[in-house]
Formats: structure tokens, sequence, C-alpha cells
């Protein structure tokens, strides 16, 4: 194997260098088209990376290299270096097995362990066990029928049976929609421990795992290479369930068959990539992942016989000519498998979207399926901020024979390596002063790669008009975070959909980042994640909070309305619409309000996602699910359906009415609940969490009337009897009248919109007048202090105050100020090239469990809602009439 490099000039005059790591003989054409801009040198090991301070560097070999570029390479890019991915096998360590020896029939010679963690977990069933045989199988299966699994392993020896050529496990496995995540320990001959995790799906699969994927326990170095299991010494493997790293409330069950030690085909011993994805496994069990470990073709899929067309202005376009026989489609890069201890809100250890802040750019594509063959990743945030590594998945032998993907490649060196470019864009607004306007603020961060002062411009233009400009010197090799005021955001200005576009000017040539603000289309594509989230789980559910969900389900049938009005609207996104229909759409948002209606008790509360093992049921959650129910039944036509509906929250009302605080109860709950009374949660008026297993909950904090207040409105208007209407009327009114006069605060999401649902049916203009200062006060204001990312608090919920701004610039006030919030929350929602749009945090997180996978559902279906509301105003409300 040859190495070349080229290397970015001490000197202004000095040609770039870069690093090419792969057999010269079959990169003759890109060698010969680089030397016409670089200068080359050759190097012949791993060190040599490590040693020279090269910017750029070209991994290009047809076969897997030796694991010692690995933390090279990783360390490369710490540094802010450049990294080109050709071809599929540079880091390509997963195991091929062959010539197995089975280590258990399941008759004997294997063992039950109920291991004791570190934690303790309450409700939950030990599974039943069962073996089976069959001619050509031989299983055991674990599962429980009502609650979650106590912590279980299944125990086998490898004595004498794992070796230095005997280190791959092989076996069969399948998971439950709750259990997809696999456990796996072994404890060696001196009694240490070693970890690993396999990621299952609900079918049968055959799984290979390198014993060398195993990390020694407390590991706590996640910079170094750990010490390999030598796999002579391996003595007792363990397979089963770690709780805390899955939704451990449910139902669940796991089936191991065939489990085999033998050799892996490649003669290699190396950890494989699959523990890129495996970050949060590893941190609850203390022990830090292998950061060095990367590899963008880490479960490729394979394309065969397809036409690639170039995409996007990052680099200058070249013809690709002819079919290519094989080329493989890029995986989403930065797949984080979740976990269920990472919290409701996401703790701060476990929440790392900052370290993702980054700038994508696809270079090639599958003409006829859309797939990503080629892509760039500038880093902004995180261990490689200021370094890129761009991505092909194309074969060493075709980007010799094809002088198109060679010119490709040339350019991309070209353009990262050649001129100073924006790595980052993000959005914010100004902070509220003095009585000040604010104003969209666009967070620009530029790169000069130049060793050398860089003069320039950047331009900020809004539907092609430059609304900013400003002159800068780069320094060299620095990367600075430049800020331009959007000033120009008139009261006529569609948020619905705009084009925004930063550019950088120099010497050294033109950078742009641009993308179209399209928010029927950022809507839909939280729709189709959602669709495809609640496939990850088998009763309707799209997250383990249905609250959340709830929002999105009454975007849902709001959309449909919408596209029953503009047939027009389906023949836009293709790309969207791919594999995606109107009717997936409406049988997912059916499938979630059945479930609720079906599951619900006898006594009238809604299951919540959470806490059912245990017998938990909130009014609060219920209120927001029945709030669903109802603002969705105007546009649900089958009347059966909607009478089912409707007649359900009416059964859920009256459950919560068994927690309505009385002055009678307040009085005694002064004396049985004295510290929750000193902190106003027995007041008379209020009403109590709801049940806790057997214990009811009487007393409860204000907003858990603030959640059901909208719900007790609709069914005073929405009831199928006139008795019910009658009663329920009573119960808003008095609710209503209590709630504005009491002036609790308006800051979470779900209070402005209680206090909007009262404002829009009161008859009382002093509630209108209470109303409406308590909103300017407690829920605007706190908005114009220009938080950053500050739609993604309470773990993504706080993305719906989007939804109340709306109705308040439609029916209080709209000014400057309250078109910067919003213009910042549609922006980062629906922009392409925003880190936290839903374009990029939903390939992030397919599946809903906990921490920041929730947040990314919460995300989907609240955003969604306020979406539909920007689109046609008034789709989130009801049709009624205050007078």
């Amino acid at each position: 194997m040859t190495c070349f490099f080229i290397k970015e000039g001490v000197y202004a005059q000095s040609r770039d260098k870069v690093l090419v790591l792969g057999e010269s003989d079959k990169l003759t054409s890109l060698v010969n088209k680089l030397k016409a801009d670089f200068d080359v040198a050759f190097v012949k090991n791993a060190e040599d990376i490590a040693a020279n301070n090269f910017k750029l560097l070209i991994l290009a070999s047809e076969n897997t290299v030796d694991a010692a570029y690995r933390i090279p390479v990783h360390e490369f890019l710490k540094k802010g270096g450049n990294v080109v991915f050709l071809g599929k096998e540079t880091f390509n360590y997963k195991p091929d097995f062959q010539n197995g020896t089975l280590l258990s029939d399941f008759k004997k010679d294997f063992e039950i362990v109920w291991p004791e963690r570190d934690f303790k977990i309450a409700s939950v069933d030990k599974p039943e066990i069962k073996t089976y045989e069959c001619a050509t199988c031989k299983t055991i299966s674990f599962e429980t029928k009502n609650r979650g699994m106590r912590d279980v392993l299944l125990g086998l020896s490898v004595k004498n049976k794992a070796s230095k050529t005997k280190n791959t496990l092989n076996f069969r496995a399948k998971g439950s929609h709750f259990m997809d995540l696999l456990a796996l320990e072994i404890k060696d001959t001196k009694g240490k421990k070693w970890y690993s995790f396999l990621p299952v799906s609900p079918d049968w699969e055959t799984y290979s795992v390198s014993l060398a994927d195993f990390i020694p326990e407390n590991w706590s170095n996640g910079a170094q290479a750990y010490p390999l299991l030598d796999p002579s010494t391996a003595d007792s493997l363990y397979i089963g369930l770690n709780s805390s790293t899955v939704w451990k409330e449910k139902a669940m069950g796991f089936t191991l068959g065939d489990i085999k030690i033998g050799e892996n085909r490649k003669n290699s011993y190396q950890p494989s990539a699959l523990l890129q994805t495996l970050r949060y496994p590893f941190q609850t069990i203390g022990i830090k992942y292998p950061e060095w470990i990367i590899d963008p073709f880490f479960n490729y899929r394979k394309l065969d016989h397809v036409n690639l067309i170039t995409k996007g202005n990052f680099i200058s376009q070249v013809s690709v000519p002819g079919t290519f026989t094989e080329v493989y489609a890029l995986p989403e890069f930065f797949y984080e498998h979740p976990v269920s201890t990472s919290g409701t809100d996401t703790k701060k250890t476990y929440d790392n979207k900052e370290n993702r802040v980054s700038r994508r750019e696809q270079l090639l594509v599958d003409k006829s399926s859309g797939a990503v063959v080629g892509e760039f990743i500038q880093f902004a945030n995180g261990p490689y901020k200021l370094g890129s590594i761009s991505s092909l998945g194309v074969n060493i032998s075709e980007i010799q024979a094809k002088s198109g993907i060679s010119d490709l490649i040339a350019n991309l060196i070209k353009e990262v390596a050649g001129k100073p470019r924006i790595i980052s864009v993000a959005v914010n607004t100004t902070e509220k002063k003095n009585n000040n306007s604010i104003y969209p603020l666009f967070k620009v961060n530029i790169q000069n790669v130049k060793n050398q002062i860089v003069k320039g411009k950047i331009e900020l233009l809004i539907n092609n008009g430059v609304t900013n400009t400003l002159d800068i010197a780069l320094v060299p090799n620095v990367n600075k975070q430049y800020s331009l005021e959007l000033k120009s955001l008139p009261a006529n200005f569609s948020l619905k959909n705009f084009v925004w576009k930063v550019r950088l000017t120099t010497a050294n040539g033109m950078d742009e980042l641009t993308d179209t603000v399209d928010v029927e289309k950022a809507m839909l594509a939280s729709f189709k994640f959602l669709t495809n989230a609640q496939k990850f789980y088998p009763d309707g559910r799209f997250s383990n909070h249905y609250f959340g969900d709830a929002y999105g389900v009454r975007a849902m049938f709001a959309y449909m309305d919408y596209l029953k009005q503009n047939p027009q609207a389906k023949s836009k996104y293709p790309d969207i619409w791919a594999g995606f229909s109107e009717s997936d759409i409406k049988n997912s948002a059916e499938k979630f309000y059945d479930m609720l209606v079906a599951r619900q008790t006898s006594f009238g509360a809604y299951p919540m996602g959470y806490s059912e093992h245990a017998g938990g049921y909130n009014v609060a959650d219920g209120g927001q699910m029945a709030l669903s129910i109802m603002q969705s039944a105007r546009y649900i036509s089958d009347v059966n359906k909607k009478n089912s509906y409707i007649n359900s929250v009416v059964k859920f009302g009256d459950w919560a009415e068994e927690y309505y605080i009385t002055p009678e109860l307040s009085a005694q709950l002064k004396i049985s609940h004295p510290e929750e009374y000193k902190k106003g949660q027995a007041l008379a008026g209020l009403y109590g969490l709801g049940l806790s297993g057997k214990r009811k909950q009487q007393t409860g904090p204000s907003w858990v009337l603030a959640d059901i207040i909208a719900a007790q409105i609709l069914l005073s208007k929405q009831a199928n009897t006139a008795a019910d209407k009658s009663r329920f009327k009573a119960i808003a009114e008095r609710n209503s009248r209590f709630y504005v006069k009491g002036n609790y605060n308006a800051v979470g999401y779900y209070q402005a919109e209680a206090l909007f649902w009262i404002y829009l049916t009161t008859h009382g203009q002093d509630l209108k007048e209470l109303i409406k200062n308590n909103l300017k006060e407690t829920f605007v204001e706190p908005l114009l202090k220009g938080i950053e990312n500050d739609m993604f608090l309470l773990g993504g919920r706080a993305t719906l105050k989007a939804l109340p701004l709306i109705y308040y610039q439609r029916y209080i006030e709209d000014n400057e100020d309250i078109r910067a919030v919003l213009f910042k929350y549609v922006w980062n929602f629906a922009a392409e090239h925003s880190s936290s749009s839903i374009y990029n945090t939903a390939k992030i997180f397919p599946k809903a469990v906990h921490g920041e996978s929730l947040a990314t559902s919460k995300y989907a279906a609240l955003s969604s809602l306020w979406a539909i509301e920007l689109i046609k105003p008034g789709s989130s409300l009801v049709s009624f009439s205050t007078n």
C-alpha cells in the first residue's frame, strides 16, 4: 500500500498538500488530476499521519487497512483535518463468521443468571423461559406477558472453546418491540468482566459479534484504544437483558438460538464500527465508548446498476456518465441507540445535540431512488470541530475507470482545501433591551483554511434580496462566528415559505449556504417520521409519552382536511411522498386514537405510555389527549367513530372531576398534606395529579387545570348530549374564571394555549383583559430574551410555544418582536441546513425511547401542530361562535 500527502503550504506561495491512503496502482487517474494543483509526498505507516501537520486526507483503499490507522485518523479530525472516504472497505472490521462450534443445545451446559445491578427496578416480572428444538434449530426464549422483565442472562461456558482463531460469536436472535438491545457480557478466567451490546429486531436474524467488541469493565478513556480481550482467557459468556438500556415498563421478550463460537474469515481481530452507535448504552453502565471508531459506511446499503447525478452547488459540477454496476448508499452517519435512563427532559450528560451541529451537503445521489451516495459533512462543534468528512460510496475501480468521478473528487478537494467556507449557520434573535425591537439574528461560522489573512464579505439574502452585509478579515486557520441581523421583516412577510441565503465572497472564491424554508414540507417530513416511529411499537404509540404524541395526531387530522380542500398539495414534495401516502397518515392517526379509546380504563382514565406497569394515570396527560381528540372531531366524517371518541372524552372528563379540590377537600388537605398546601397545590379550585397505583393523589400544581381546561371547554360545545354539554359548561366556566383570576403564569407551552382557549370562548371582557396582560408579561416577554435553541427546552416540548404565539399575533398583537421569534422557530424547524431541523434530528433517533430520542419525537409532533396552524389558520382550533 502506498500513501500520498498533500500538505497546506507554510508560505503563501507553496502549493497545498494532500494525504492519500490507498493502492497507488489503482488510483493513477485521481492522483494525476491532483498533481495539477497539489504536491505529493509518500509515507509508509500510520505514524506519519500523526507526525505531520496535513490538512487533507483521502482514504481510498479497496481493502480494510491496518487498525493502527484508526486513532491517527481520529486525532487528525480532532485537529480540524479534512478526510475523504472513498469506497466502503477502509475501516470495515465487521466479522465474517465461519467454522463454528455450538456452545449449548439448551438441554444442559447453560445457566440462568439473575444479575444484581446498581439500580433497582420495581414492577417487573420474572420471564417465562422455554427451550425448543427442531431438526435444524435449538432455541431458548425469555418472555413476560404483562410488565417489563427482570434482568436476566443466559450463561454459557466458552472456556477452552474460544481461542486466538476462534474469536467470533454467531447466533440467531429476535427481540421484541420493547426489547431491542441485547446485553452481552464475558467473564474471563481471572474474574474480570467485559461488556458489549447488540441491537436486535423483532424478526429472526443471524448476528456475528467479534470478541474484540467487548470493552473491559470500568473503562474510562474513550480517546485511547481499550485492551482487547484475549479470547483464550474467556471463561463464561452471558447474553440477555440489562434493563437500564431498554423501555422496561411493558411486556417484552427475546429468543436466542444456535449460539456458536468460531472463526472470522477476514482473519482480523479488531472492534467493529457497531460500537460507534452504542455511546449511550455503554455510558449507562459506566464505560466510555471508543470515540476513535468511525466508519461512515457502517450499515451501508448496496445499490446495483444505477445512474448517479451530482447534487447541490457546494462543488463545481461535473458529468458522471454511464451506469455504475455497484455503489453504496450512505447510512445515517451518527445514529445513536437510545436508552431508558437518559431522562424525560434529557439529562445533560446524555444531551449530545450541540456536538452534532454541522453543515451537510449532498454530492452524489442515485437518479432513480434519490439515495445519497456522496456527502460532505463539516463539523461546527464537538470533537471534530472544524474538521470535515466526505464520503463517496463508489468502488475504487470505478473511480479509476470513470473520469467524471475522479473529476468530482478533485473538485471536492480543491473546494475543501482551497478557500474559506461557511461551516454552519444558526438563527436566534437579538435580546430585548430598553424597549428596542428585536430581530432575527443569523450566526454564521466561517473557517479560513488558508495560511494567510483573507479579506471578504458576508451577505444575508432573504427571497434573493440582500438584507445585510458585513466586511470581514479572516485570520489564518481560524474559525470565527459573525452575527447578521435581519431588520426587514414586514407584517406581510410569509413565514410559510421563503428562501434564505448566506454568501461568503473572498478573493479565493464564493461559498453559499442556502435553502428554501417550506413549513408544509417540514410538517410532512414530521408526519413521515412519526408514522415510521409508530411502526417500532405494537400498540399505536409513537413514543412512550402519549400526551406528546397527541399533538402530532391533532395536526395529522387537520392536514388531511387541508388535503381535501387543496388536492394539488399532493403533487408537491415527491421526495417526501415517495413510499408514503395520505392513507399512511390517516391510518396512523386513527390507530392512535383507537388505541386510547380501547385502552381507556373502566373509570375513565387514559393510558399514558409511561407508568403503565405501576398503574399510573395522570389527569394532566389525559387532558392533553382529550383536547386532541375533541379538537380533531371536526375532521372525522365517520359518525360512529366520532361519537365514540367524544363519549370517551366525556368519560375522562367525569373521572377528572374526582380530583377537583372543593373548599371542603382543601380544608382537609391543609391538615393531611401540609407541605403540598404550603406550595399552593391543595387550594380550592385546583385539581389533583391523578392515580398512582391504588393511591389517589388529590393535590396538584396549577398546571393540571391548565392541561384539562381546553378539553372541558370543547365538551361544553361538542358533547353528544345536552346534559353533558350543560354539565361541562358549568365546569368550564367555573374553571376558566378561577384560572384567569388566579393569574397563573404562562411560561410553559400548555398554560399559554389554555389561556387562548379561554380567551377565544369567553364572553367576559374582564377575563380577556386579564389574559392579554398575563400573556404579554409571562409568555411573550420571556421569549424575547434571545435564548438559543429554546425550542428544545423541556425535552422538546417548548417548540409548541410557537402555537400560542401565532394565536397572539393573530388575535392580540402583531409586531416586529413577535415576527422575529416566530421566524426563529420556523427557520430552526424547517430550514434543511439547520442542525435543529426535523430533517436532521429525525435521522439520528428514528425510535423514541427516552432522552434525546423522546425529545425528537415531541419536536416532530408539537412542531407539526403549529405548522398546520401557520399553513391553514384556525385548523388547530374549532369553529364556533363566542356570541
